[in-house]
């Protein structure tokens, strides 16, 4: 009996040990938040080599009272930070403290466009100052030879594009970013469907308008060029629509 009872004892030890490590070294990559949710982001990432050097990264990042969670996905390219709530870190600061851990990182996505309006280093420093404050958005560069403005942005946080545009706008910069207008001939929908396409292209990342005719099928799409894909438009109108893309009729460039 006791040499039974000892077996038992040391399973119901290495069971314990078991349960206790494996959700440890999974949750490198797994841990609750997500880079969708309002006090998530998501980052690409650089420069994590193996299993030990992601548990590093999490461990230090972790430590900041701020952050909740950082999850790394398997090939360790990206870490989604859940942060305590919004506000409570910029994506700047993340991004420092990744760099101190001795990695690299950078928001997933940029854009680059034009402001017709910066003459003068100062300009340069208020246009930089009203980027970096938007939720998700960080300035690369700013050209004022060209006066191309390269940014780096988290869709996730931004959400719209025109908010972008309106902050920019209203801090009295001029924005000179092409249009493109793009019309798709579908196999049909009905009015309720046509609904759904119109409010879901507006929620399409770089989409300013968007019009359905029931009647004849015709879906118009105008958005800022390269800040979205005719990928995109397709998936969302098929999906939306519950609907079929017969051919594309028009790509009208606006200068």
């Amino acid at each position: 009996m006791k040499i039974l009872f000892k077996y038992t004892m040391v399973l119901i030890c290495l069971l314990i040990g078991f349960v206790l490590l494996y959700p440890f070294s999974n949750n490198v990559y797994a841990c609750g938040g997500g880079g969708s949710s309002p006090d998530g982001i998501t980052l690409k990432l650089q420069g994590v080599n193996n299993l030990a050097e992601a548990i590093k990264l999490k461990a230090v990042l972790q430590k900041n009272e701020a952050i909740k969670c950082a999850n790394i996905n398997p090939d360790r390219t990206e870490i989604c930070i859940s942060t305590l709530c919004p506000g409570a870190i910029t994506e700047e600061q993340i991004i420092e403290a990744i760099q101190d851990a001795g990695f690299d990182a950078s928001l997933p996505d940029y854009l680059t466009f034009k402001i017709d309006n910066v003459m003068n280093d100062s300009d340069v420093e208020k246009l930089k100052q009203t980027l970096d404050e938007l939720p998700g958005v960080l300035t690369n560069n700013i050209d004022l030879k060209t006066r191309e403005v390269t940014i780096h942005y988290y869709e996730g946080w931004i959400r719209f594009a025109k908010k972008i545009i309106k902050a920019l706008e209203d801090n009295e910069f001029r924005v000179n970013i092409p249009l493109d207008t793009i019309t798709f001939e579908t196999e049909g929908m009905v009015e309720v469907e046509a609904h759904d396409v119109r409010a879901y292209l507006l929620g399409v990342f770089g989409v300013v308008s968007s019009d359905v005719n029931t009647d004849t099928g015709e879906v118009k799409v105008c958005f800022y060029r390269g800040w979205t894909s005719k990928e995109k438009l397709i998936k969302t109108i098929e999906e939306r629509g519950n609907t079929r893309i017969k051919q594309e009729l028009v790509v009208k460039k606006i200068p």
